[in-house]
Formats: structure tokens, C-alpha cells, sequence
């Protein structure tokens, strides 16, 4: 494991585990509370959390001039801490102090690797697991069902989040990617095994 995905590592546990889990998960989450100011309360759910880094991860990946201006250590990092906040003033205070905590440690290039580290945490405690579904054609409901109830036996996870994709190559059949494990049953794959063997 390189430095900087265990200083990635460290941050989003440390964060996850900073806000009251226990409290807030037994609260109830509703999505008209994230614009509100109880969003803004001393302790915010783990999910709103996560969905603030999540929002940062994507505005700074969106822009090539918000990347590299994050990324150029030539720039102070309170001038980033200023510039975020400016974008995202309703901030949790808890969001906020830990982006300071990071600008002390000239650490804010790391915020998109540590939303994905948080969600990551996060989908682990709450046992949901992502699974990665690649398919030549449409799903059909009914199969995209079935599916989803074997992965959750197979997985021994609460919830599945199924990030599926297309690609007509595969000309039929799917591929599934799951923990760094892919089980490939396209006709692709089947015509390249027929190939090789002639």
C-alpha cells in the first residue's frame, strides 16, 4: 500500500468514526433535512457527510482548472479552503473543520480520494455491496431483479448498488466485477476461447 492511499485510508476512518454513528444512525434520514439547518447541527448523520464529500469529489473532478488549481502546490491552501467554502458555504460544520484539518496538513489535493475512501467505509458498515455489471443489451426488469436477489445471497450484503454499463462488443452475455474478481460470461469471450483453440 503506498503512502498516500494509507494517508486516504487514515482520513476517512478517521472521519467516519469522528461523527456519532450511533446516534445518527438510528435517526431517521430524510432528504428535505439536507438543505435545512439541521443539516448544520453539532452532529450530522454519517450520510450527509458522505454526500457532501461526494459533491466536492465531483465539482473538483468536473473542471480541469479546479483540478489542476488543487493539485499545483504553488497555491497557499487557505486560498483552497477559501475557494471551496465559497462554492459550498452550507457546509456541516463538521465537513468544514475537517477541511481545515486537511489545509493545515496541505493535504486538500487528497478530497477526492477520501470521499471515495468514506463512501467505501461507509457502504462496508451499512453492508451494501457495489458490484460492477457490464451487458451487450438491455437488462430486461425482471431479470435485472433476479439478479439483483442472487448477488445479495452471493454477497451476504443488505443492499447491492448495481453499476451497470453497456457495451455491444460483448455481442452477448455479461461480465460482473466484484471485489477485484470478474466472472466474464460473454459470447465475446466464448468466440476468442473458440479461436484460440482452433
Amino acid at each position: 500500500m503506498s503512502i498516500t492511499k494509507k494517508v486516504v485510508t487514515t482520513y476517512a476512518k478517521s472521519l467516519f468514526q469522528n461523527v456519532n454513528v450511533e446516534n445518527n444512525l438510528n435517526k431517521s434520514f430524510e432528504v428535505s433535512k439536507i438543505t435545512s439547518a439541521e443539516a448544520n447541527s453539532s452532529n450530522p448523520n454519517v450520510y450527509i457527510i458522505g454526500e457532501e464529500l461526494l459533491l466536492i469529489k465531483a465539482v473538483l473532478n468536473s473542471s480541469k482548472k479546479l483540478h489542476s488549481f488543487f493539485n499545483n502546490p504553488t497555491y497557499a491552501e487557505q486560498q483552497k479552503l477559501d475557494v471551496l467554502l465559497s462554492i459550498f458555504p452550507g457546509l456541516t460544520t463538521t465537513t468544514k473543520s475537517f477541511l481545515k484539518i486537511l489545509t493545515e496538513r496541505s493535504h486538500l489535493a487528497l478530497l477526492p480520494e477520501v470521499s471515495t475512501e468514506f463512501n467505501r467505509v461507509l457502504s462496508k458498515f451499512k453492508n451494501i455491496s457495489n458490484v460492477k455489471l457490464i451487458v451487450a443489451s438491455i437488462l430486461q426488469e425482471k431479470s435485472g431483479s433476479t439478479l439483483l436477489e442472487t448477488l445479495k445471497e452471493l454477497t451476504q450484503s443488505k443492499e447491492v448498488v448495481l453499476n451497470v454499463s453497456y457495451n455491444p462488443k460483448l455481442l452477448g452475455g455479461l461480465v460482473l466485477e466484484y471485489n477485484s474478481a470478474a466472472i466474464d460470461a460473454s459470447i465475446l469471450k466464448e468466440f476468442s476461447l473458440f479461436f484460440n483453440d482452433i
